[in-house]
């Protein structure tokens, strides 16, 4: 982070804080690209997490000293009403699980496991793909 002026009174430091992620967008993104793999049809995925996201929010801390005591006063920084993001974690995943029209053929199973292996980074035996009940 860039400072433009510096005063030893004050400092800028970075907190994390715990936020809700759109696990139903990523479910759903996931879901468009897999329906477009040949034999696999309708699809639907659901992905398990090991925690949310973070967000890392920036901090202005302003440290008094007086005889003997010293006090930190911290404040976010706000950037059009909104605490600044310096940066934002994602979380790990779990596991991944497919149903299919296509999930009985090993060629479809196949070919949807590396594509979510390569599209989440989860490696194939935290993937599993199953063929969707016909109603």
């Amino acid at each position: 982070m860039a400072v433009a002026s510096v005063d030893k009174n004050k400092k800028a430091d970075v907190q994390p804080t715990a936020t809700v992620t759109s696990v139903e967008d990523e479910e759903e993104r996931l879901a468009n690209i897999l329906s477009q793999i040949d034999g696999v049809g309708d699809v639907s995925v659901m992905i398990t997490y090991y925690s949310s996201s973070e967000k890392n929010i920036a901090y202005e801390t302003k440290v008094s000293s007086r005889e003997k005591e010293e006090s930190e006063d911290k404040k976010a920084v706000m950037t059009d009403g909104e605490p600044m993001v310096v940066k934002e974690v994602y979380p790990k995943v779990r596991g991944v699980i497919v149903t299919a029209d296509g999930g009985g053929n090993s060629a479809v199973r196949s070919a949807v496991s590396e594509a979510v292996t390569a599209s989440l980074d989860v490696p194939a035996h935290r993937i599993c793909i199953f063929k969707k009940e016909v109603k």
